[in-house]
């Protein structure tokens, strides 16, 4: 038998160990006695990009998309600030009314809670709604309860273009100017989009107010005695609008056609005007209004109305028609095209770059992004762009990169950001840039990141977060100490809730352990459950952890002590607590871990009726479950091993569907392993089939058919073993420890190899790739290597035997890193390699380089160090040869 079958059987063995402590230690990605994911982010990050995503498309004119980007960040239960949810909400509505949407945007009003936002700000979309409908004493009306300093930005110039309306309604044009002027302002000091909506409703209102100074046939007179004139295209203006006000639409149309075909150069801005009333009376849907929205953007001559027609576009055409579409990006392609320059090639390459984000093309987000970055530094769109590029980045996955375009958003424009929630995000793309590429730099810059965002205004369940992410941050930077005083800072975890601080401890406590520091942590636990005023809950479950480090430790009398204080605290806790199962689920397990700690300690009766009241207390519980695996084991330890199979059939014929079934036939295999005799090995292969046939979806599976290759080896049925091993190579292709299956492949092709010696070259191939391949377990390389050696051995190629030992002594003795990365078995394998490879050169007659070889063992300290020394001695001619056993 091969010594990777030995190895491999061990493992095996482990595995049901490591099993068995998910139940009480919890899953490797979960931190038990809590809901969350012990690797999850901070969700804060993802508020703030749906939020300023909202914002940042209200901004810039994307109507259809920031009231979607709104409607979806309310859905979501994380957003949980009221004053963000409150901003939220407006913006939906205003990118709603922008749409025209005015029913909608009604209801979306009425579901807002009158706490999140001022009743001044609701007050005035219900005015802006009046004002739409041209309802101008509903108007009047909403505007006595708004109270103007209550409003703020964008809602300044909406107040004022309603003023202006009613002005202009009651025949004060002089005021509705003044009005209208304030308006384009204020509108203008907040983004270009809304100076451009206020532009355009300024422009339609005044159209429409000159059209109802004189009688739609007096308008046709005064047309058609001027036309071709500067006053006959404004009549042209003027009639179209009156028409279009009576229902006349392809008359008013028809109009402006005319129009547009005769004015001359000379009457630029009087076309501008004429293109616009073709896009808002013909409409982006049909062929004339996407014409005239295309001439007027690349063409026109007035930036205010060459604004309006963009914005029409670019927000009719992301996600609309593919003819829409296909005209927005024509009419974007042509302004950034422009030899002459053209005034909105900054915005056209931000909306283009919009349109590659919402397609994917990251690639042209970069491209246009760096270009509007790099030639417009004093841009209104580039705070939109920067934000976008970030965002792009993180899809790609190219966090490090997110996190300097956020630093660079936040350094240019905080006044105008979300920075506490932006501080966060930040942290997370350093956190995920370390996540992916298991970099520990990254995870110290995350834990920079995080401290800076603590220092925000955040409340307890931000706050909370955020010192989690921080002491998680210095667990994976290997900075244990930074982690233990973020964790003793009495400060940060008064603010901090006592779920988080569990997490953060329990994920302390599990670094520790990793580094062999369970005394320490035990320590550490002893400490923390004797501090003064220590919540309840939290209280709780730092004691049952004391007790199962106590188990861990070997400190098996404390187990007890443990557990009696967590009985007398759960007491306590049971009264503050809806779930009472959640208790009793802490309970049965603390009780399982004594029985297992008085089992080691040989009390063993107390133990067991500990077990047998588990399963009478708290049936239907894992705990009751897996005390069955902790009593077959016992058993099985004593060599009991018909008793210990007996009792797993009952844990598997009373819960057939427990997650503890598949790993109780996986015992009940091993102890037939252990009896050894023939029919026994046939009963665990059947043992092993039945978990794959009964629970496919189960993790063990793979281990079940690993091991049913091991067991057919031993069976001498190479063949079966062969297939085996094929089928796991196939069908796991993804999983970290495929390796083993393909190692065991190797070791079954070349055993075969007498049968047919294509199967020798398969085997050879399969090890060579797993020593070159650097995911590959370094131990486990490092044993592929050995044996390309040893089979090249058994088939007479000294020469390529000593090239295979030696490509293994310069990949792991002369690059010297990797030696120190060796585990035992690596050493052992390591050892034997350099053992190989030394007697070559003494059969070689080339002592002096064996001796070097065996110095070189001694002095690495590798297994075989003494009879390394006798071979040297001997060769020196100091003592009789050692014969290697």
């Amino acid at each position: 038998m091969t010594r990777s079958v030995i190895c491999l059987r061990s493992i095996a063995s482990l595995l049901g160990f490591w099993l068995l402590l998910q139940g009480s230690w919890g899953q490797e990605d979960r931190i038990p006695l809590s809901g969350d994911d012990s690797n999850a982010l901070s969700r804060l990050g993802g508020v703030f990009w749906k939020a300023e995503s909202a914002e940042r498309a209200l901004d810039a004119g994307l109507y259809k998309i920031a009231s979607e980007y709104a409607r979806v960040a309310l859905e979501d239960a994380g957003i949980s600030d009221r004053d963000l949810r409150g901003k939220l909400a407006l913006i939906r509505v205003d990118a709603l009314l922008a749409e025209g949407r005015l029913s909608d945007a009604e209801i979306a009003l009425d579901q807002i809670d009158s706490e999140l936002v001022d009743l001044s700000s609701t007050h005035l979309r219900k005015a802006v709604i009046a004002l739409s409908r041209k309802n101008s004493t509903g108007a009047v009306r909403l505007l006595e309860s708004i109270k103007s300093n209550e409003l703020e930005g964008g809602e300044l110039a909406w107040l004022a273009l309603i003023h202006g309306w009613l002005d202009l309604n009651s025949g004060d044009y002089g005021g509705s100017e003044i009005e209208f002027d304030e308006a384009r302002k204020v509108a203008n000091r907040v983004s270009p989009s809304l100076y451009s909506q206020i532009a355009f409703l300024t422009f339609r209102f005044q159209l429409e107010y000159a059209s109802s100074q004189i009688s739609l046939q007096e308008l046709r007179d005064a047309y058609q005695s001027s036309r071709g004139s500067e006053t006959g295209f404004r009549y042209a203006q003027l009639l179209a609008v009156a028409l279009n006000e009576v229902g006349q639409v392809a008359e008013a149309i028809e109009i402006l056609n005319a129009a547009s075909t005769e004015i001359p150069d000379t009457y630029a801005e009087i076309r501008d005007g004429v293109l616009l009333l073709q896009v808002l009376i013909a409409g982006l849907d049909t062929n004339r209004g996407q014409s005239a929205a295309k001439e007027l953007a690349v063409e026109g001559t007035d930036l205010k109305l060459q604004r309006i027609a963009l914005q029409h576009l670019v927000s009719e055409g992301l996600g609309g028609s593919d003819a829409i579409k296909r005209i927005m990006l024509e009419s974007l392609d042509e302004i950034i095209s422009s030899e002459s320059g053209h005034p909105m090639t900054a915005e056209a390459l931000y909306y283009r770059s919009v349109d590659g984000f919402q397609n994917r093309d990251y690639t042209r987000v970069e491209d246009d992004g760096k270009r509007l970055v790099d030639l417009y530094p004093d841009s209104e769109y580039n705070q939109g762009i920067l934000t976008l590029l970030a965002s792009s980045a993180w899809q790609r996955s190219r966090f490090r990169t997110a996190a300097s375009l956020l630093t660079q958003t936040r350094s240019r424009f905080a006044d105008k950001l979300d920075v506490d929630r932006l501080n966060i995000l930040i942290a997370d793309c350093y956190f995920r840039a370390g996540d992916q590429a298991d970099n520990e730099g990254d995870f110290s810059d995350a834990a920079d990141a995080y401290k800076v965002a603590l220092e925000g205004d955040l409340n307890e369940e931000e706050y909370s977060q955020v010192f989690f992410q921080l002491v998680l941050s210095h667990l994976n930077a290997n900075e244990i100490d930074e982690a233990k005083r973020v964790l003793d800072n009495s400060e940060l975890s008064r603010k901090s809730s006592p779920g988080e601080i569990w997490q953060a401890e329990w994920m302390l406590i599990k670094q520790m352990r990793k580094r062999g520091e369970s005394i320490e942590a035990y320590d550490r636990i002893n400490s923390f459950v004797s501090l003064e005023g220590l919540n309840l809950s939290l209280q709780m479950k730092m004691l049952w952890l004391g007790s199962k480090l106590s188990y861990e430790s070997g400190l098996y009398s404390e187990t007890s002590t443990w557990v009696d204080r967590l009985s007398s605290v759960l007491e306590d806790v049971l009264e503050d607590v809806e779930d009472p199962e959640f208790i009793n689920q802490v309970e049965s397990d603390a009780l399982l871990t004594m029985a297992e700690s008085l089992l080691k300690s040989d009390q063993v009766e107390r133990g067991l009726d500990i077990l047998a009241r588990v399963r009478s207390e708290f049936k239907g519980y894992e705990s009751a479950e897996r005390s069955y695996l902790v009593e077959a084991r016992h058993l099985a330890d004593q060599d009991l091993l018909v008793e210990s199979s007996q009792l797993l059939n009952v844990l598997v014929k009373e819960n057939p569907q427990s997650k503890f079934a598949p790993l109780a036939l996986y015992e009940i295999a091993l102890n037939a392993e252990k009896r050894g005799q023939g029919e026994y090995l046939n009963q665990a292969l059947d043992l092993l089939d039945r978990i794959a046939k009964d629970y496919p979806e189960s993790d063990l599976v793979y281990y079940a058919r690993l091991k049913q290759g091991n067991l057919a080896r031993r069976l001498n049925e190479f063949e079966t073993a062969e297939l085996v091993y094929e089928s796991l190579e196939n069908n796991y292709r993804d999983r970290p420890d495929r390796y083993w299956a393909q190692i065991s492949l190797a070791d079954t092709l070349i055993a075969r190899a007498s049968e047919d010696p294509s199967k020798f070259e398969a085997g050879i191939s399969r090890l060579e790739l797993l020593i070159d391949l650097p995911n590959v377990p370094i131990e486990l390389r490092v044993e592929a290597g050995y044996k390309i050696g040893t089979a090249w051995e058994s088939q007479g190629e000294k020469l390529k035997a000593k090239a295979a030992y030696w490509n293994l002594y310069d990949l792991f003795v002369v690059e010297e890193k990797r030696i120190h990365d060796l585990g035992k078995k690596g050493r052992y394998w390591l050892s034997r390699a350099m053992f190989e490879l030394a007697e070559i050169f003494e059969n070689e007659a080339k002592l002096d380089t064996a001796v070097e070889f065996y110095e070189k063992i001694e002095d690495l300290g590798l297994i075989g160090s003494e009879l390394a020394r006798a071979r040297i001695e001997q060769l020196r001619g100091r003592s009789p040869i050692a014969s290697i056993p």
